[in-house]
Parts: C-alpha cells; structure tokens; sequence
C-alpha cells in the first residue's frame, strides 16, 4: 500500500489572531479610564497657570474626613507610617515632585499636619493640587 505524502501549507491563519487583538482592545478602551491616580477629592479652585512636572508626582490626599491616603493606599496611623514611607519612596527617587490633594472641605489643621508629616520625611518642595477656575 503506497501512502500519499501530503502537501504542507505555508500559510499561517490570522483570524484568530485578530480575533484576540481586537477582544484586547475593547478591553483597554473599556478600562483605560479607570485608571486615574488618586483618591477622588473635592479640590478648591483656584486661577493658576497648570504646572508640567517632569516626573510623575508623588501624590498625598487629604479627605475632607481627615483621612489621608499615599497615592491610593490610605495610611490608616499618619504619625507613624506616613513619614517613612515617604522617605522609602524619595530614597529611591529622589527629585519625584510631592503634591497633596487637599479637599476644600477638609479641616486646614489636617492639611498643615500632613505637611509637616512630608517635611519629616524629608520632603522639602510641597506642591498643592487645585482645578482650574470654570471645572
């Protein structure tokens, strides 16, 4: 019995390919705006010219319930923990910009302690978040 070799093909089948590209499209597109930094706060306004720091800021949020949060992580002992975390994280990146999201809710006695926190962190430049007037 003779056996027939089979041709091989040498073309490579891209729908399922495609198929994939574009699932993980949609599913960017779709998650893409969740991804803000942040803790979402009432910021005051305030007519400034907006500034374009030339590293990703390092952002500190006050709420107007007095909590304070290390980018999204909320530091639940200040006194303690906010100080060292911040100097573990210049250490590393020294020139990265400090900026506190201050709610205009929030009391000025949480604000004025949370930068004294950064201060004995080692932060020397502060930056203070607002939207432009007319947001």
């Amino acid at each position: 019995m003779a056996y027939r070799r089979r041709k091989l093909m040498g073309e490579i089948n891209i729908i399922p390919l495609v198929d994939v590209v574009l699932v993980l499209l949609v599913v960017f597109m779709m998650t893409a705006p969740m991804l803000t930094r942040g803790v979402d706060v009432d910021l005051p306004q305030v007519d400034a010219a907006p500034l374009h720091p030339p590293e990703e800021p390092l952002v500190v949020t006050v709420r107007k319930s007095g909590a304070i949060y290390l980018e999204k992580t909320r530091i639940d002992d200040p006194r303690h923990d906010l100080s060292p975390k911040v100097k573990a994280i210049l250490a590393e990146h020294p020139d990265r910009p400090v900026v506190v999201n201050g709610d205009q809710g929030a009391a000025y006695g949480a604000v004025a302690k949370t930068l004294e926190l950064l201060r004995r962190g080692g932060v020397r430049d502060v930056g203070l978040q607002t939207r432009p007037v007319g947001n």
